[in-house]
């Protein structure tokens, strides 16, 4: 199989997983609609790239997220609001293991034993996730509340209105001062 040498995040991403080529190389197997695709990249480094090109970063979603949902662990990251594209991780982003499942991607969840889940994903997709069902749908449950936090802000913007000050500078040629700015006075001519 051919090794991708970059992937940009669209629609179609289910999941981005880490994955050593045969040099042992952390790459990205990413899931799409009907694909796969070995991408010669660590998901971080597609995820930063992703934002980059639409003006965020990786740190900035992170610090984002953050902010929004208040301290917590492993956050769920908005890459493209317009797309609906937000993704969670299962573990922490700096374990090579990490599993980036795409929100609008994931149908339903059921617990296949004590710490396994199975996760049914769109175009008929199954993944098998090491973790307890209930871990899994609370990270979930904070990207669809980052989401929701996000739109709901975007709709409704804070707008803070100050009326300007109108100052400004007397000018003539022999002085220079400063003065508030009164209206021109009108003279008949």
């Amino acid at each position: 199989m051919k090794i991708q040498p970059c992937y940009i995040i669209n629609d179609k991403t289910i999941l981005l997983k880490g994955e050593y080529d045969v040099f042992g190389k952390l790459c990205t197997r990413v899931f799409e609609e009907d694909q796969t695709v070995l991408v010669d990249r660590t998901p971080v480094e597609i995820i930063n790239n992703t934002l980059l090109i639409i003006g965020d970063d990786f740190r900035g979603a992170l610090e984002s997220s953050r902010y929004l949902l208040g301290e917590m662990k492993m956050y769920p990251i908005k890459i493209n609001e317009t797309l609906d594209i937000w993704l969670f991780p299962t573990k922490s982003y700096k374990k090579d293991n990490c599993v980036w499942f795409a929100l609008s991607h994931i149908r339903k969840t059921k617990a296949i034993g004590v710490r396994k889940t199975e996760v049914s994903l769109s175009y008929g997709h199954t993944f098998k996730v090491e973790m307890k069902q209930s871990s899994f749908n609370d990270k979930r449950q904070k990207a669809e509340d980052l989401r929701g936090i996000i739109r709901k802000n975007s709709k409704n913007p804070m707008i803070f209105y100050q009326k300007p000050k109108q100052q400004g500078f007397y000018i003539c040629e022999d002085c220079y001062q400063r003065k508030e700015i009164d209206p021109p006075e009108k003279t008949e001519d």
